[in-house]
């Protein structure tokens, strides 16, 4: 099989991914609630509901014992993933009304 040939079979079945919608399916269905979202999502809410300002977040959002055990790499992903998880609830919780849109 030639150089073209190959391409073109490659192109032909990534066209046929395109089609039956293989592309972008999480997008368009939405992301399903695993149990340790569902863990964050409570911690979220209770602290955007406290009263008062909450300086550590993200300290509150992610796991100690992780943290600790994780080199500067695993410690940077925790963080940035605790903080989207944060951003995006909080944004979840602000559009259905419980808290001032102030994201």
């Amino acid at each position: 099989m030639t150089d073209r040939q190959n391409m073109r079979e490659l192109a032909r079945k990534a066209k046929q991914r395109m089609i039956a919608g293989y592309y972008g399916k999480g997008e368009q269905r939405g992301r399903r609630r695993t149990l340790e979202d569902k863990v964050m999502h409570d911690k979220i809410v209770a602290i955007v509901e406290q009263d008062g300002t909450v300086t550590d977040v993200i300290a509150r959002l992610v796991d100690g014992d992780a943290y600790a055990a994780a080199d500067e790499v695993e410690r940077q992903r925790l963080v940035l993933n605790a903080a989207a998880t944060y951003r995006r609830v909080k944004e979840e919780i602000a559009k259905k009304g419980r808290i001032a849109a102030e994201v």
